[in-house]
């Protein structure tokens, strides 16, 4: 029952790679499907399975835990624990420990909802910073796909290098947010996404290759942060609010890639504004993950109250240091 964190990073990340690959295939399938109507029934269809996963998925016994669901967490554990073969013996009996140890009393622990993500200082400090840094994610990632096709050079062939470049990018987060921390990865990432796309808008538009490599990097830089903010943000949230915490910053994902298009399509008004606010946006994200604590191994917190204390300790600490600094 304890937060293990040694798969955490592995598996919060390296499942963006279908993602990448699913990107590497639209142009494969735009070339060969060029009327939109069949074009967009076959990028939709396989999505018509996942609807299973509403039945097939399990909740998490950590958040049915926080709830105080206890017999449903036992009997999920114990599924599991048959599924992998291991003994189910002491199931019940971990599980109170576990209980005992966090002081959860069942029934008197209520579920989170989205007002909880702005009701107390430190969790809506996370929840503006990490939506924020997601909006960053949808407009610019998707944003930049779309404006790419602007660059010159064939459409086809500039999509699919800046989906193969997601690759090596996803596999780079897995050793980064390792070696240094969610926190500083994400900051990397804007920082390159950032800079790279500001230079679009000042570089000659010949050579064509000038360009296309730097929309290639600032893809690199969008690609390391969208499964970096995916972690850090199940990693940031309480356990009472994480399900909603990492919807809620998922919408906000979905607002800035509604927004995309309409960024992308104002080339036709002046060819410098896309990449101006391309290139602004992820640097403010940057900026904002200042305001947020690095989670790397760092054991989750399970209610709200946790996560305040925690911070609460943290300034404590900080202030102690910094007194005993000045008086060395």
């Amino acid at each position: 029952m304890e937060n293990s964190t040694e798969w955490r990073t592995v598996v919060g990340i390296i499942y963006q790679i279908p993602f990448n690959l699913g990107h590497l295939l639209l142009p494969v399938i735009g070339y060969f499907l060029r009327d939109w109507r069949f074009f967009q029934a076959a990028i939709s269809a396989p999505s018509v399975p996942l609807v299973s996963y509403y039945c097939l998925l399990p909740e998490s016994p950590r958040w049915l835990l926080a709830i105080g669901r206890k017999e449903k967490a036992v009997a999920m554990l114990k599924k599991a624990a048959k599924c992998n073969r291991l003994p189910t013996d002491n199931v019940e009996n971990d599980v109170d420990s576990y209980l005992r140890k966090k002081d959860v009393r069942g029934s008197e622990v209520r579920k989170g909802n989205i007002v909880d993500l702005f009701r107390t200082p430190v969790i809506r400090v996370y929840t503006v910073a990490i939506c924020f840094n997601w909006i960053v994610c949808g407009l610019c990632f998707f944003g930049v796909s779309q404006f790419i096709g602007q660059l010159g050079g064939d459409i086809f062939v500039n999509v699919a290098f800046s989906a193969v470049i997601q690759i090596p990018s996803t596999l780079f987060a897995c050793w980064s947010t390792k070696a240094l921390g969610r926190k500083k990865t994400l900051i990397l990432a804007d920082v390159i996404s950032g800079a790279s796309l500001l230079l679009i808008a000042v570089v000659p538009s010949d050579p064509v290759w000038i360009k296309s490599t730097l929309s290639t990097v600032g893809m690199f830089g969008l690609a390391l942060a969208f499964p970096t903010v995916y972690i850090y943000s199940g990693e940031l949230f309480p356990t009472v609010v994480r399900n909603i915490g990492v919807g809620t910053s998922s919408m906000s994902a979905r607002i800035g890639s509604m927004v995309a298009p309409f960024v992308a399509s104002l080339a036709s008004v002046q060819p410098w504004i896309p990449p101006v606010i391309f290139g602004t946006v992820p640097l403010v994200g940057a900026l904002l993950c200042f305001k947020l604590p690095e989670t790397l191994d760092c054991k989750l917190p399970d209610t709200i109250e946790e996560a305040e204390q925690y911070e609460k300790m943290k300034t404590k600490r900080k202030e102690k240091k910094s007194n005993e600094s000045e008086r060395n």
